[in-house]
């Protein structure tokens, strides 16, 4: 029954399954691997070019309870590992950045309720926030970046048709924001004549 309860642990909570991991290898494996992985997703999104607006920043990762520091420079092509100083750093515990990441936690709150921490060039961290917040993944238009057209075409239509996508697309936190936006203007076009 104990070793149940652990197994259900780690199926629900994927901290416990990546702090050890974490531990195990060296900073510089784990930012060449975030790096690859977010460059992947960001393929396709309305984000992408946006990062002109940051090229050149750094930012830090600093995940206090591992302890790990990993340190990005944002470039036109998205990010990559960086040995530099980073211009801005974000402060957190491992289930608070996974909790951001899930979009289950809102930056604002975490940070007045001093579980973020943000330290250095405060506008970079705001406007590298701001980004990040009001970013809506693309799934169809990441198909379409990544996979040969008919491919895409083909993947997006069964997604469709199996009704995966809409849930997908819908990657915001519950009351965000963007959330809000969208069911207004939803509002709005049935309301007009």
């Amino acid at each position: 029954m104990r070793g149940f309860h652990l197994l259900e642990m780690s199926v629900l909570d994927p901290t416990t399954v990546l702090r050890p991991l974490l531990r195990l290898a060296p900073a510089p494996v784990h930012s060449r691997a975030i790096a690859f992985f977010v460059n992947r997703l960001m393929r396709g999104q309305s984000i992408e070019p946006r990062l002109t607006e940051l090229a050149g920043k750094r930012f830090c990762l600093h995940v206090q309870d591992v302890p790990l520091a990993l340190t990005f420079e944002i470039t036109a092509a998205g990010l990559r590992r960086s040995d530099l100083d980073a211009d801005v750093t974000f402060r957190g515990a491992l289930r608070d950045f996974a909790s951001l990441a899930a979009r289950r936690e809102d930056p604002d709150a975490l940070f007045f309720q001093r579980r973020l921490a943000v330290e250095g060039e405060t506008e970079t961290g705001l406007h590298l926030k701001n980004l990040l917040d009001g970013w809506e993944y693309d799934v169809p238009g990441h198909l379409r970046a990544v996979l040969p057209a008919p491919v895409a075409r083909f993947t997006e239509a069964l997604a469709n048709r199996a009704r995966v996508l809409p849930g997908l697309c819908q990657l915001r936190r519950p009351g965000s924001h963007r959330n809000n936006h969208r069911e207004d203007r939803a509002r709005e076009t049935r309301s007009r004549p």
